[in-house]
């Protein structure tokens, strides 16, 4: 028996129309997709690492006592650098995927001669990635810093100031929540009321850093 042409155009006819359907909703579907973030939320970054410290006054770099607290000579005008365990802690908020944005807080301590010098600093810090996917990053910040000397007699002086920073690091995924890299950072304070001259410090820092964020991935 022949097939009805009627009965055959319309079963073509049918599938066809299916086709397309399934088609129009394949395509409807990829475009409602939302590109999916590479940096996101609130963000907390812990670092441990090294800080090589100079300081100076505005006639002579600071002394370098021997264990008996007796200044050892130096012709430079900055005191020799003094390497010493440093930390970096960093909180904020991520406005896009090429920036974060939060408050930083920067400590050394190390011994000098039987004296004891610590570092803080407290800054506003801006975190710069050039490329949404990579996790490379520039940075920088600005904010108040305080030197303090304690002596081996028990009493201590503490001056305080300006101090800023730029510096670099890199951010390699582990989970969506969390990633590990180095970082490298230059610190500059200046402690205006230090005695009857100005006195300046330097910093840098290369550390390990351990980054926490509630966005859904890096």
């Amino acid at each position: 028996m022949r097939p009805n042409p009627k009965y055959l155009a319309l079963v073509i006819l049918m599938a066809g129309s299916a086709s397309a359907l399934q088609a129009q909703r394949r395509d409807r579907g990829l475009v409602e997709l939302p590109p999916r973030p590479v940096r996101a939320g609130l963000y907390f970054t812990g670092s441990v690492g090294a800080g090589s410290e100079q300081c100076k006054f505005e006639t002579e770099p600071c002394a370098i006592l021997d264990p008996d607290g007796n200044a050892i000579p130096s012709d430079d005008t900055w005191r020799k650098s003094i390497t010493s365990p440093s930390f970096q802690l960093r909180l904020g908020g991520t406005p896009s995927r090429n920036v974060r944005l939060g408050g930083e807080l920067f400590g050394w301590s190390a011994d000098n001669g039987p004296n004891t010098e610590r570092t803080v600093g407290l800054l506003l810090s801006g975190q710069f990635y050039p490329s949404r996917r990579d996790g490379l990053y520039l940075k920088g910040g600005l904010g108040m810093g305080w030197s303090t000397t304690d002596f081996n007699d028990g009493t201590g002086v503490t001056e305080n100031g300006f101090i800023g920073n730029i510096g670099a690091g890199w951010e390699f995924a582990l989970t969506p929540h969390v990633a590990v890299g180095p970082v490298i950072d230059f610190y500059q304070a200046s402690y205006p009321h230090a005695g009857d001259e100005t006195l300046s410090e330097r910093f840098l820092y290369v550390g390990l850093s351990l980054t926490l964020q509630s966005g859904r991935r890096f």
